[in-house]
């Protein structure tokens, strides 16, 4: 049978049991299947080839032991079932009858579907929890073929067909609440598309053109070079529902920050296997915007004010942000930010005038006047971020401020004269910045083999790692060493200000490793 042929039987079998086909209309227009090697269709046609029949009957099959269903066809995926899944467990128990009156029925075969007739059969793949897979294939609308392992067998059953499409005819599919985003304002995104159990979804923005796809060295991949990336979130069970800040920057290829000025882009839902586009308006932003390592900042106490045609941020919510250290002096009127605690030994002199000391130098010229609001101390955006060493952009098209900044790591040379501590410092201030960086390639190679941190970048969400507040070493037996460690936080999501690890080093092939962290 030709190709057109056989899919236009297909077809009429589809629309024959109510199924919703691809028609190329709205519902699919923006939306891109990741394809595979596995569902491109073979060059080969018309194509039936034989193989050894099996001689003993399969046996029937358990709901509790099914741990997945996913069915297909062509490059059609639907919503998989998940035995973990409560919404779940009615269909699996429906399908394990759908499976075991097939096996009942079944017949050794030497019939195998290859070449179009495989890419273009409904297909239904059963894994239990045994790691066994029964693979079921529709030659037609009464016959399927099932391959359990290598034994392969053929059963006739009218229903069967109509039966799986009744139960497990739900397309993926994605919505997001809005397709006029603003920036600085929420944005949610729900969708059942992901192929896998979990994994992470990543939003993307692009201007029009052409795409190709990009892996960066952290191993990200982009659907072009002009993509910025906006946001990331894991997924479970095949689904996701989650919400997030539209920024006034996104991370290029390169892992710089880039403007997001308004105007209409692409945006990409990419679970890793399917990829959904939208076309979005983005807005600019209602109020002044500002934005830590990309991410907008949305408590009330960090808020930027504008005085004057002047930016201006809240000194002690900032600095308390970064774990610093800050003291007021209603005396002197003098504020006081510091790294480490404040030993309160500095001379103010006479006078009355507000004055803002960062490490124990007092900020001096016309720019970098503090002032006070609402009994709050601020200064002006570019003082501020040359008092915290942070890197400072300002873009007036999308009202935003964006201040990088690098965490204070341990001082190295402290530990030059024991070995083992300075390996440990060493692996220490490389896995702040690659937990930062989000760089999985960076994070990886600081391990022992087959060690991971104790949580993924999924998990701590936006969390970033301002500093390393405090360290103690102990030796453990067999050589190793361990650390306990307190990071403070930024953006954390359960709101943790700072948190205390324990990391525990050890030595792969003569190199130090961090082997667990807990």
């Amino acid at each position: 049978m030709k190709m057109k042929q056989f899919y236009m039987f297909t077809l009429v079998v589809l629309l024959t049991v109510g199924v919703p086909v691809w028609s190329g209309g709205n519902s699919w227009e923006a939306e891109a299947v990741a394809s595979t090697a596995a569902n491109e269709p073979p060059a080969a046609e018309n194509d039936i080839v034989t193989v050894p029949a099996s001689s003993a009957q399969p046996a029937a099959i358990q709901a509790d032991n099914v741990r997945r269903v996913q069915m297909s066809h062509a490059d059609l995926e639907w919503v998989p079932l998940f035995a973990s899944r409560a919404a779940d467990q009615s269909a699996i128990t429906k399908t394990a009858g759908f499976v075991n009156r097939l096996l009942k029925n079944a017949k050794p075969s030497t019939e195998q579907l290859v070449g179009e007739d495989a890419f273009f059969a409904t297909s239904v793949d059963v894994m239990l929890t045994d790691g066994t897979d029964i693979y079921l294939q529709f030659k037609d609308s009464k016959h399927v073929l099932i391959h359990i392992g290598e034994d392969k067998y053929i059963a006739q059953d009218a229903t069967a067909l109509k039966d799986f499409y009744e139960l497990l005819a739900v397309s993926p599919q994605t919505d997001i609440s809005t397709l006029k985003p603003v920036i600085g304002q929420t944005v949610r995104i729900t969708g059942n598309d992901a192929s896998n159990y979990e994994g992470t979804v990543r939003i993307f923005i692009e201007t029009s053109g052409s795409s190709g796809g990009y892996m960066t060295a952290k191993g990200v991949d982009y659907p072009s070079k002009r993509a910025l990336l906006v946001h990331t979130a894991p997924y479970s069970e095949a689904r996701y529902d989650f919400q997030f800040t539209m920024p006034a920057y996104g991370e290029a290829i390169d892992g710089t920050f880039k403007p997001i000025a308004p105007g209409t882009y692409d945006l990409y839902i990419d679970t890793g296997s399917r990829t959904t586009i939208r076309s979005v308006m983005v807005a600019p932003a209602a109020a002044p915007t500002l934005a830590i390592n990309g991410v907008t900042v949305n408590d009330p106490a960090l808020a930027p004010i504008v005085s004057n045609g002047v930016m201006l941020l809240p000194m002690r919510a900032l600095a308390e942000s970064f774990g610093w250290y800050v003291r007021w002096d209603a005396a002197y009127k003098a504020a006081f930010v510091s790294t480490q605690p404040d030993t309160q030994g500095i001379n103010l002199g006479k006078g009355a005038a507000l004055s803002l000391w960062v490490n124990g130098k007092k900020l001096t010229g016309a720019n970098a006047k503090p002032v006070i609001v609402k009994g709050r101390v601020y200064l002006p955006l570019r003082a501020t971020a040359e008092a915290f060493g942070f890197q400072l952009t300002w873009t007036p098209s999308v009202r935003g401020a964006l201040l990088v900044f690098m965490p204070q790591l341990l001082d190295e040379g402290v530990y030059a004269g024991e070995a083992k501590k300075l390996a440990a410092a060493k692996l220490l201030n490389g896995y702040v910045k690659a937990m930062n960086g989000r760089d999985a390639a960076a994070l990886g190679r600081l391990f022992v083999k087959n060690g991971t941190p104790a949580q993924s970048f999924e998990i701590i969400g936006q969390r970033f790692i301002t500093g390393v507040r405090s360290v103690t070493f102990e030796d453990r037996p067999g050589g190793a060493l361990l650390a306990y460690v307190t990071f403070s936080y930024l953006f954390d999501q359960h709101g943790n200000k700072s948190g205390t690890t324990g990391i525990v080093f050890m030595q792969e092939n003569g190199e130090w490793k961090i082997a667990d962290v807990d």
